[in-house]
C-alpha cells in the first residue's frame, strides 16, 4: 500500500495554504490545509534577537 505524497508546492516549500486549527485541549495553532505542516509563531527556538546578540558588539 502506498502513502499519499505531499503536494508539489508544499514539498518544495513554495506555497502553503495556512489555516487556523486547535488542539483537543483548546490551544490554537496555524497549519497548512494540504500537508498539515505547522507554522511557528516566532516565540520558540532561536529568535532573531538571540542570534544578533551572540557575541557581536
Amino acid at each position: 500500500m502506498t502513502t499519499p505524497r505531499k503536494p508539489f508546492l508544499c514539498r518544495t516549500n513554495l506555497h502553503h495554504v495556512w489555516e487556523s486549527a486547535h488542539t483537543p485541549d483548546g490551544q490554537r495553532f496555524v497549519r497548512c490545509a494540504h500537508c498539515l505542516k505547522e507554522r511557528g509563531d516566532g516565540r520558540t527556538g532561536m529568535s532573531g534577537a538571540g542570534i544578533s546578540m551572540g557575541g557581536m558588539t
